[in-house]
């Protein structure tokens, strides 16, 4: 009888991961205070959505669809969207490029739609790039945005790609500045006085294990940048969980869209550090890369 019951569980448990959970889709709103803003702007809301890899799983226009209908039902200031659209599943799917780009078209902010390459953007080249520009959805490449309420938005390539200097990227900062990184291990490098940086990339491990984290973590960093807000010496970061898998699988980690509203720091909610990521001191991905590149 004990034999069957794990068994039941372990059946129910590949049943919710494999076909439950990557399907589910949820938001979450985080109030962020930060040293570097106006206090004329205090309520500011980004929605952010990450690594769509559209294509893979039941990630298509009419998910997509989804998606934008929540994001414009919370009437955000900006929109952002921090790369891994997915150029080869976008092309093995077979999926009209003008359909994707008239499901994101539908994206509407009041200071606009703005996004950046992953490390899956890049191979066939072109195409998410064409998708992004019928998409009416500006594509930023190391290169900085100027919006009409004085907040600066500075999107970076790749780092998997691109050697990357942030302090030559940003330059002076002498206004309120988001950074947008599609990977976070860049933010060790990022400069001081940056007001926010947002990233995805990690998927926020794909299988959580509470208490334990995320065995596999595509960063050098371990748990360190795996999810979430993460504050170091009062420099602030947002990483996305993402949307959806490549494993095809997830695990106390289901898909999501952030709402982050932001707010003039004060004494009372200055915070130097924070970081709630703990769990394997190991990451399994460099030894699963190895392993499936020799086969």
């Amino acid at each position: 009888m004990k034999n069957i019951f794990i068994l039941f569980f372990v059946i129910l448990l590949f049943v919710y991961s494999g076909y439950v959970e990557p399907n589910l889709l949820i938001y979450k709103n985080q109030n962020i205070y930060i040293q570097n803003w106006n206090k004329n702007l205090n309520g500011f809301k980004i929605a952010v959505i990450s690594d769509l890899h559209i294509g893979t799983g039941n990630i298509n226009c009419e998910k997509i669809d989804k998606i934008t209908d929540r994001i414009n039902n919370q009437t955000p200031d900006l929109i952002v969207l921090l790369g891994d659209f997915d150029a080869k599943y976008i092309e093995y799917s077979k999926i009209p490029e003008q359909n994707i780009s008239k499901a994101l078209e539908k994206l509407k902010a009041k200071y606009g739609v703005y996004a950046i390459l992953g490390n899956h953007d890049y191979d066939p080249p072109h195409i998410v790039n064409r998708i992004l520009k019928n998409s009416n959805i500006k594509l930023l490449e190391n290169e900085s945005e100027y919006l009409s309420c004085g907040v600066r938005i500075v999107g970076l390539k790749d780092l998997w790609h691109y050697s990357l200097n942030p302090k030559t990227i940003t330059g002076n900062i002498n206004q309120p500045t988001i950074v947008l990184s599609h990977n976070p291990d860049i933010f060790p490098e990022i400069p001081q006085k940056t007001s926010l940086t947002l990233s995805g990339h990690t998927h926020g491990g794909e299988i959580y294990i509470p208490y334990l984290g995320s065995p596999f973590v595509p960063s050098k960093y371990h748990q360190r940048y795996r999810k979430g807000y993460i504050v170091e010496s009062n420099k602030h970061l947002y990483v996305s969980g993402g949307i959806a898998t490549l494993s095809n699988f997830r695990f106390c980690n289901p898909p999501e869209i952030i709402f982050i509203k932001l707010y003039k720091q004060t004494p009372e909610t200055k915070i130097e550090n924070y970081n709630k990521n703990r769990g394997f001191s190991k990451n399994y991905i460099p030894y699963y890369r190895k392993i499936f590149s020799f086969i």
